[in-house]
């Protein structure tokens, strides 16, 4: 397998991994090319009880033979919640990192009164005091807030031009257009030219220029296109959405030329110029469909990215390469039976058309396995597929509790599903009679996509390589044991905040 495959497959194991804590939390719809790196501060300010700043009047020295902190004590000067839980003027203790001088200011915040928990006070400016009072003053969500926030994009204070970019990270793409009027495009240019920007902010950059730029600006974005730096086209992914956004259908030309018909250009890139037709197929009516769906089909001819578009054909209801996929199908050796064999069964389910039921049938007898796998990932039922007199077997490896299938793009979860399935029997009809009724297992799906706000449930079906309007689905049993579930779960969480935060440009900031 070569290298590009290995890095997916530990992005796409370590996301299927952690499907089982994410399908708990809530569909948020974000920036789509951005990546929020952290609680915004009004975000941290929500869930606690008392937020305030204050005045460090002493500290106490430090006991070498303790492991607790040391303390030291703080006067309230001005308080931004929690008001009827604490006075102005109150004196209180807290733990603090570091050295400081009487008289330092601090943003401190507090839980469980009347014996408040103070958080470790952090060290801030006037000018960070005056940005977060403001907080709580803003409208809760759309352009009217953002507008407030796009003043301290790469503001001298880290933490200020930190949280001016998580806010816009987070939020919706319909605020972004809502907020045009209101954008400076000069500045934009010219932060997305600065060789500091890092690369997450420079998507976002290139996001909000393709809302707000005007046709000139595409010649600017074309030679970052031709350039052949990588330096200049960091956040790849948004640079051709903002380019095609100014360009229109004639800027598809370039695109499909340089990423799609290019054998010489690198599967990151390609994956990254599929990411951007997703989001222009999903959020905006920008680009003709049929010269997306034109670019999404050349990808079959390239090796290395071609499962990675197979979903996307069956999302967008393209049905004319089906003849195409049958031979990919029959071409492919076994050994790539879950990379693209299975792709195409699941994109032969979702088709409609009679003659895909037949291929199915024809390709069963080359590698039933592949089939029976995703007729399970699938959520199928088998008797559609399976003759009576049937006697081959085909058995799923175990006891892994997890079987995997390969979906586009980097490992970005927006949607998660949970359904309630009967887990297919694969035994003998012998083997079937002597056993247990077949257990009802929980199965949740993790969906890929930057744009799943403007993906109803069907295409979200059909985006996940499954029959529509279901999904494919990584089957947990839950009454594995605790050591074979959360070990596994823990490394992955490790290995994913790694891989992802070098991919992302998180490490930057961490560092930095």
């Amino acid at each position: 397998m070569n290298v590009s495959k290995t890095i997916r497959t530990a992005l796409l194991a370590t996301a299927l991994l952690l499907v089982g804590v994410l399908c708990t939390l809530p569909v948020v719809q974000a920036c789509p090319f951005c990546s929020s790196v952290g609680l915004t501060f009004t975000d941290q300010m929500a869930s606690q009880d008392v937020v305030l700043s204050a005045k460090l009047l002493k500290t106490t020295d430090p006991d070498p033979d303790s492991d607790e902190l040391p303390q030291a004590t703080f006067e309230i000067e001005k308080i931004f919640r929690g008001k009827e839980l604490v006075k102005l003027g109150m004196k209180f203790e807290a733990s603090l990192v570091g050295r400081y001088d009487p008289g330092e200011k601090f943003f401190v915040m507090g839980v469980n009164p009347p014996q408040v928990k103070w958080s470790v006070p952090m060290k801030v400016s006037d000018r960070a005091l005056d940005y977060l009072g403001k907080l709580d003053d803003l409208p809760e969500k759309g352009a009217d807030r953002l507008a407030y926030f796009q003043d301290f994009f790469e503001d001298e204070d880290p933490l200020l031009a930190f949280d001016a970019y998580d806010e816009f990270a987070k939020a919706p793409y319909s605020d972004l257009i809502d907020l045009k009027d209101r954008m400076d495009r000069e500045r934009l240019i010219k932060l997305i030219n600065n060789d500091r920007t890092s690369p997450n902010r420079r998507r976002l950059y290139f996001t909000m220029l393709g809302v707000c730029g005007q046709e000139e600006d595409a010649r600017m974005l074309e030679g970052l296109l031709l350039s052949g730096s990588r330096r200049k086209t960091r956040g790849l992914e948004a640079l051709i959405a903002c380019y095609l956004n100014l360009k229109g259908d004639s800027g598809m030309d370039l695109i499909q030329r340089k990423f799609f018909e290019d054998k010489d250009c690198e599967f990151t890139s390609t994956m990254l110029a599929m990411q951007a037709l997703r989001f222009h197929a999903e959020e905006t009516d920008v680009i003709s469909k049929d010269l997306i769906v034109a670019a999404a089909r050349k990808v079959l001819d390239n090796k290395e990215a071609r499962d990675m578009v197979i979903p996307d054909l069956a999302r967008w209801e393209d049905w004319s390469v089906m003849e195409k996929l049958v031979r990919i199908f029959k071409d492919s050796s076994e050994d790539d039976s879950t990379w693209i064999r299975v792709p195409i069964a699941t994109y032969l389910m979702a088709c409609p058309l009679p003659k895909a039921k037949q291929h199915l049938e024809d390709l069963k007898k080359i590698d039933g396995k592949s089939i029976k796998r995703a007729k399970f990932l699938g959520e199928i039922d088998f008797d559609d597929f399976e003759d009576e007199d049937d006697d081959e077997e085909v058995s799923v490896p175990a006891p892994q509790p997890t079987e995997f299938v390969s979906i586009e793009g980097p490992p970005q979860v927006s949607r998660h599903v949970v359904k309630k399935v009967e887990q297919p029997s694969i035994a003998t009809d012998e083997e079937q009679a002597s056993a247990n009724p077949v257990e009802q297992t929980f199965v949740s799906t993790s969906v890929t996509s930057n744009q799943s706000a403007a993906v109803d449930g069907s295409a979200v079906a059909r985006a996940t390589q499954v029959p529509a309007p279901k999904a494919p689905v990584a089957a947990v049993t839950p009454r594995l044991t605790w050591q074979i579930i959360f070990v596994p779960m823990g490394v992955s969480v490790v290995l994913f905040i790694l891989l992802w935060s070098v991919l992302s440009g998180w490490f930057e900031r961490l560092i930095f």
